[in-house]
């Protein structure tokens, strides 16, 4: 049957009996300006090469998309696909497929709240990279990356004011208790879109909690930050307001766990939540 009339969960099917002409009719216009028609079917036949199946290994809700990850019976190649509503392509990937098993194993000893006030949306969020782009990066691999949605948009009016974002000025709290190691602020939140490469994580505050771990609040809006080093605080403790500081295209929260005050060379931890779920890219999560 044609490609366009199939549900998305058969992709894998449809990519695996090499369909690929079909496939890349129902890509967007920006896929097609990226890759030629004769480069997709080349890069897709090459990828197939001893694969007997593929199976659906998760899909999302991500925003106004639908995000299918499919991994071949060797559990070695993934297929990542960006569904619109009208089941047109907006994004494929095919990459190999990672997984730290031994890092994803090994669970923070504290639990902790995740450090928002209301509700906010998990955009970055999840053990693979393809739910969580941090993944791949030890320093940030179990990093959560945090908006707020309304209508399937983080924003309202135009995208190129902050004002109009609705995660800017959201109140983020201290994940649990603890002593304040670290501030940077005074960093001017950037213009939608632009970001900060030299300064990573902008504007930002840094826990120690028991057992020497530590929590990274960052992209804190300027002039917000209401701690200093040396301050003990307690969990649900208002630390700042998110901001687009730093290395950042548009208003949110980045947080993450580590075993180290090292931002570089600290390894991420994955959390445990307090209360016991652990929430991944599409989840909406709320704390009064």
């Amino acid at each position: 049957m044609p490609v366009s009339s199939i549900i998305p969960e058969k992709f894998g099917e449809i990519f695996r009996s090499g369909q690929f002409e079909d496939i890349y009719r129902i890509t967007s216009d920006d896929f097609q300006q990226l890759v030629s028609l004769s480069e997709f079917v080349d890069l897709s036949a090459s990828f197939n090469e001893g694969v007997e199946h593929y199976d659906l290994e998760f899909k999302n809700a991500f925003l106004n998309f639908d995000n299918y990850v499919w991994i071949d019976d060797q559990r070695e190649k993934a297929i990542n696909v960006i569904f619109d509503k009208d089941h047109q392509i907006q994004g494929l990937f095919l990459k190999p497929y990672i997984k730290y098993r031994d890092s994803d194993n090994i669970l923070t000893q504290n639990k902790y709240m995740m450090p928002v006030k209301g509700e906010w949306f998990i955009f970055w969020g999840g053990t693979n990279e393809f739910m969580n782009y941090h993944y791949v990066y030890e320093n940030q691999r179990y990093a959560y990356d945090l908006v707020k949605v309304k209508d399937g948009l983080s924003y309202q009016d135009t995208p190129t004011d902050n004002e109009n974002y609705y995660a800017f000025g959201g109140e983020i709290v201290a994940p649990a208790n603890g002593k304040v190691v670290m501030v940077v602020d005074g960093m001017t939140d950037n213009i939608p879109g632009e970001m900060d490469p030299d300064h990573p994580a902008g504007n930002y505050v840094m826990i120690e909690h028991a057992n020497e771990e530590y929590s990274l609040l960052a992209h804190l809006k300027k002039d917000s930050i209401t701690v200093k080093v040396g301050d003990d605080v307690k969990e649900g403790q208002c630390i700042g307001t998110c901001g687009n500081s730093g290395n950042s295209s548009e208003p949110h929260l980045h947080f993450h766990i580590m075993d180290s005050d090292d931002l570089e060379k600290g390894k991420s931890i994955r959390i445990q939540f307090r209360d016991g779920y652990e929430p991944i890219q599409g989840d909406t999560v709320f704390n009064k």
